[in-house]
């Protein structure tokens, strides 16, 4: 016995012949009820036009012998539609041509119909409900939204390659935005559950991978989904694709944050991240602990070796070798906040990697895709510095690209938990470096609570904004400003009766009214639906769009089952650590090949031993 699975997976091989076969039996099976219904309609209006003209006292005695049996024919039209079918398309002569062409006439007239139907649906009619010309959207009651079910993985395959595929709005055309504006940047705001990143992110990025541009996703989230597609897509693509994740048990791959820059933007990185650069009288701790920090990641630098954020922490710890390196005396205090800041970092094995796997430059150069998993839910605060490191590397790199560079998406999910003002640099400043920024967040608040002047920022430099359903109405009042305003007639009638004449008369009046309201009132994005959004962008006029799943919830299901991505695997060359360096001054030490720097109040030749010099 064939089970029903069975027959369901061997349809699933088979798609397209079945699909073929299914689109063949549904036209039969229209053309059956087409016969059976407006043939039989048709036969009955030719019986009503041979029984008029019996009744006519003109009529001939065969026609009013013919009125008789007039409708006698319709019961035999209605009881067999396939036969009257077969012999319509056969060709074959008829007793009663005329039948056939009336049931032609009516479909003629049924498509006329529809189609004004569909004309009237389209250019006005019931569309308009929330138009620009109408007041219903005014009552949060009356506001209705209509639904657009479609598969997006069609519209993603037809967009041209020069444009990105947004959603659909409510006529079904398609809302794009030219892959040239991406360096505009874009803006997805929405609560929780509203689908950001199914909706909206993912997509965005699976349309970059398929042009060959660079991706780097930073995730606060964890979503295994989208890590499941991204990776099938860059795979797909011929592109490698690499993972990293803050969960440890996850086997990614590893990321050094102090790997590329100079010496001076690696220590604005490490200091913002950790939230050390105070303002007002603080400020001054600041410069105390950049006087050690600067120095001797020159020093480093220098020398070429590659060091970690683990590195650093241990040198801070011995003051001895710090002064040993740098030349300057530091006392214990100067320091101790930075070397207590860098505590939770040294334990992390995924960062402490001198030379790392994920090298941001390679991969913007080839095209790559490198996805960054720091889920907040596992620690908070690390993940948002770390966040803000990851931001401020590719700061530094965009400093040495051009726009003739490729491409390269950086989507930040959750992008609240690493705003900062130093961010308001990233967004204003990497357009001319090729970057095309996609950043979502829940609430206008998490932007404003960094400062007014950062959610402008943000603001301004997003020239597109997919906005779904807010929970702030101020929120709601902002982009419902930010949509525009129309102008809007209401007519008003008025009757009155006069009786004191003997004959009374009525009178009648009417009155009309303009006034302004917005153009997407702010009802509309506090009930948008689950699947739905209001879409902005520069130079048009924002409209309603809709979106839609690219797997289904059993394909879901199936992908967050699966194990992570494998690793990508990276063949290393070697790199020069701190730790061979300090053995390297060791054995100068023993060997008496240099003498070490004076220390201050120090004469020149005072011994010093080589186990001063420890890590």
């Amino acid at each position: 016995m064939i089970s029903l699975s069975a027959v369901v997976d061997r349809v699933a091989r088979h798609k397209r012949p079945a699909l073929i076969v299914s689109a063949c039996l549904g036209l039969i099976i229209l053309l059956v009820l087409d016969v059976w219904i407006l043939g039989t309609a048709a036969a009955w209006l030719h019986g009503l036009g041979t029984w008029l003209k019996g009744q006519s006292i003109f009529a001939t005695p065969a026609e009013k012998a013919a009125a008789a049996h007039a409708f006698e024919s319709v019961s035999w039209y209605w009881s067999h539609p396939i036969t009257v079918a077969r012999a319509w398309l056969s060709g074959r002569p008829l007793s009663k041509p005329e039948v056939r062409q009336i049931w032609l006439m009516l479909n003629l007239a049924a498509l006329a119909l529809a189609g004004t139907g569909l004309a009237w649906w389209k250019l006005g009619g019931y569309r308009k409900r929330w138009g620009t010309n109408n007041v219903g959207d005014r009552d949060i009651e009356k506001l209705r939204f209509t639904r657009i079910k479609f598969d997006p993985n069609r519209y993603l395959e037809r967009t041209p390659e020069n444009r990105i595929f947004l959603g659909l709005d409510d006529s079904r055309r398609p809302v794009t935005v030219p892959v040239a504006r991406m360096v505009e940047h874009v803006h997805i705001l929405g609560g929780s559950g509203t689908g950001k990143t199914s909706f909206a992110v993912v997509p965005i990025c699976i349309q970059a991978i398929r042009r060959g541009m660079a991706t780097v996703v930073v995730d606060f989230k964890g979503d295994k989904g989208a890590i499941q597609q991204l990776a099938r897509e860059a795979r797909a693509a011929g592109k490698k694709f690499f993972l990293f994740s803050l969960h440890p048990q996850i086997a990614g791959n590893t990321y050094n944050p102090l790997a590329s820059g100079g010496a001076l933007s690696k220590v604005e990185r490490v200091m913002t991240a950790l939230e050390l650069v105070y303002e007002g009288e603080a400020r001054f701790y600041s410069y105390c602990q950049q006087a050690v920090f600067l120095p001797l990641i020159k020093y480093l630098d220098d020398r070429g070796v590659r060091y970690t954020l683990r590195d650093i922490q241990e040198i801070l710890k011995n003051p001895e070798l710090v002064q040993e390196l740098t030349g300057e005396e530091m006392s214990p205090g100067q320091i101790k906040g930075l070397t207590a800041a860098l505590t939770p970092y040294a334990d992390l094995e995924a960062i402490n990697d001198p030379d790392g796997d994920i090298d941001l430059a390679e991969v913007m150069a080839a095209g790559d895709v490198a996805y960054f998993d720091l889920r907040s839910a596992v620690a908070p605060e690390l993940a948002s510095s770390l966040g803000k490191m990851i931001a401020m590397d590719l700061q530094a790199l965009a400093a040495f690209r051009t726009p003739q560079d490729r491409m390269a998406l950086v989507a930040i999910d959750e992008f609240q938990n690493m705003a900062c003002p130093a961010f308001r640099n990233i967004i204003s400043k990497v357009r001319s470096a090729g970057y095309a920024l996609v950043l979502a967040n829940q609430a206008l608040g998490d932007l404003r609570a960094v400062g007014e002047d950062f959610l402008n920022t943000v603001v301004t430099n997003t020239s597109t904004k997919i906005i779904f359903n807010v929970e702030d109405p101020g929120d709601a009042e902002y982009f419902a400003r930010r949509s525009g305003q129309v102008v809007v007639s209401t007519h008003g009638f008025s009757t009155s009766r006069e009786a004191k004449h003997p004959l009374a008369t009525t009178s009648y009046g009417e009155s009309v009214q303009e006034y302004d309201k917005h153009k997407i009132h702010s009802n509309v994005f506090l009930c948008l639906p689950f699947g739905k959004s209001v879409i902005f962008r520069r130079g048009e006029v924002a409209v309603l769009g809709n979106h839609a799943h690219l797997i289904t919830r059993d394909e879901k299901d199936r992908l967050e089952r699966m194990p992570y991505p494998e690793p990508e695997r990276v063949v290393k060359q070697g790199v020069k650590t701190v730790n061979q360096l300090v053995e390297q001054m060791k054995a100068r030490r023993v060997g008496g090949q240099a003498r070490p720097r004076p220390r201050p109040g120090q004469p020149e030749n005072a011994p010093v031993q080589a186990e001063e010099i420890t890590m």
